[in-house]
């Protein structure tokens, strides 16, 4: 995964913070997040603004993951108590250890991983038993739009339809406990990871 210069300035920009901070993480919660004294990681964690609006929440811990050294370096110089920030790609979590974390965010960016459907096979490993994953992203349709009026370029392989992310999510053990799809663009999910039977 690479964004190229324009997808990455418009991750910087200040719509986006906003969006995290008054859009994407409010509705985390309302979905049943709960970050203080939980394991959390952030997928595509970029420059770090969202950690530093969970660390202001006390996790247990925050680890972000980010393929791109230049957002790292980023995150880093943030101030976010304990954080982690790696290199590291959502379809490869083999840096961590089995049952990690808590909870797993995407503040939309799944859209951007090649192996998206190998991320819920590593999620399932990582997280702990009933814990879930929560997503914020948009989907084949939006991103069309999106490059017709943009010139982004997305890969076509990294992108997907509601329906498609969420049948991956059941083949791979988890089940839905919510969802809201705006427009038919953009959704959000709580994917819990099913227990042991």
């Amino acid at each position: 995964m690479r964004l190229n210069r324009k997808e990455f300035n418009a991750m910087q920009s200040g719509w986006r913070k906003w969006y995290v901070r008054t859009i994407e993480l409010p509705e985390f919660k309302k979905y049943g997040l709960v970050i203080k004294d939980r394991d959390i990681l952030e997928i595509g964690c970029g420059n770090g603004y969202a950690a530093s609006l969970i660390a202001k929440e006390n996790p247990k811990s925050y680890t972000g993951i980010d393929v791109m050294e230049e957002q790292l370096i980023l995150a880093r110089e943030k101030y976010v108590p304990g954080g982690r920030f790696l290199q590291a790609s959502a379809d490869d979590l083999s840096v961590f250890e089995d049952q990690s974390f808590d909870a797993i965010l995407d503040f939309c960016i799944l859209h951007h991983v090649e192996g998206w459907r190998a991320f819920f096979d590593e999620a399932h490993r990582v997280l702990k038993d009933d814990g879930s994953i929560y997503i914020a992203d948009v989907n084949r349709r939006c991103i069309h739009i999106v490059d017709f009026l943009l010139h982004w370029g997305h890969n076509e392989e990294a992108l997907f339809s509601f329906e498609e992310l969420e049948a991956e999510a059941h083949q791979r053990g988890f089940e839905t406990v919510r969802k809201a799809i705006d427009l038919d663009l953009e959704g959000y999910f709580r994917f819990r990871k099913k227990g042991k039977s």
